[in-house]
């Protein structure tokens, strides 16, 4: 049930910020566009009306708080502030992962059985961690080694990661397995 709140949240996250938001500010763009370009000739802002002004500078808050988010995600995903202790739990288990800014990490992990909710087996790993580029909003980086989290990687040793790092309302999140949806929050 968790999962599905937290897709749905995204879901509506991604909606709002980018649907919505793109939307709105291409409209106004055309709104500055039309008021500074086509009407520079125009009333002085002195001699505007109220509403006039009004809806000027609504517009031009929403126009600034929409850049402002994805400038904040760039700002939340930065390799400075990729360190930081991060957690993750689900029906898997419990896991945490210490990132420190001289590239290194530990992880530690305490599996537990997702039919009876017994435990099965408890670990830690170290390794080093490497920044691997930007996608946009979103730092990818290498954790090597790293041990899968998912059940069908838990009899395998430790391997290389690709993983992704995302900001989330305000949240630092690392993804380290897409397919069975574990990520790791600050």
């Amino acid at each position: 049930m968790r999962r599905q709140t937290l897709e749905l949240g995204f879901a509506v996250y991604f909606l709002v910020v980018f649907g919505f938001g793109g939307l709105m500010l291409l409209a106004l763009a055309v709104y500055f566009t039309r008021e500074l370009i086509f009407r520079s000739d125009g009333a002085a802002w002195s001699s505007r009306s109220t509403r006039s002004r009004v809806m000027f500078l609504t517009a031009l808050g929403l126009a600034v708080l929409l850049v402002a988010i994805p400038l904040r995600m760039l700002w939340l995903t930065r390799v400075a502030a990729v360190p930081g202790l991060y957690s993750s739990s689900g029906v898997w288990g419990r896991a945490t992962l210490n990132v420190w800014p001289d590239g290194t990490f530990h992880e530690t992990w305490s599996f537990r059985n997702e039919y009876n909710g017994k435990s099965e087996g408890d670990g830690a790993i170290q390794g080093r961690w490497r920044d691997s580029g930007r996608d946009w909003l979103t730092r990818n980086i290498t954790l090597e080694p790293f041990q899968g989290l998912a059940s069908y990687d838990r009899g395998h040793p430790p391997r290389s990661s690709q993983s992704n790092v995302m900001a989330y309302g305000g949240r630092t999140v690392i993804e380290v397995d897409t397919g069975s949806d574990i990520t790791f929050a600050k």
